[in-house]
């Protein structure tokens, strides 16, 4: 168990790093919108403060999980 979560960990991290958030200005209404590269995921919303959370809360999750992963192991090993 503790490796599918270190594994989901560096999964969710490195998609959270490399999440692209961009807009479409010109548009009515306007469209704000997230990629995640590597997994192909991608989605649209009419506030900002999604597609930001959606790559900060993948990225923080992730190092999160990877921390309790380094956290756990060390205190099992002592």
């Amino acid at each position: 168990m503790k490796w599918v979560i270190l594994i989901a960990g560096v999964f969710l991290f490195f998609n959270g790093m490399f999440t692209r958030t961009f807009s479409f200005e010109n548009e009515t209404p306007v469209r704000h919108c997230y990629y995640m590269d590597y997994i192909g995921l991608n989605g649209c919303f009419g506030s900002p403060m999604v597609p930001t959370l959606i790559a900060w809360g993948a990225t923080l999750i992730g190092a999160g999980l990877i921390a309790w992963s380094v956290f756990r192991g060390r205190q099992k090993s002592a």
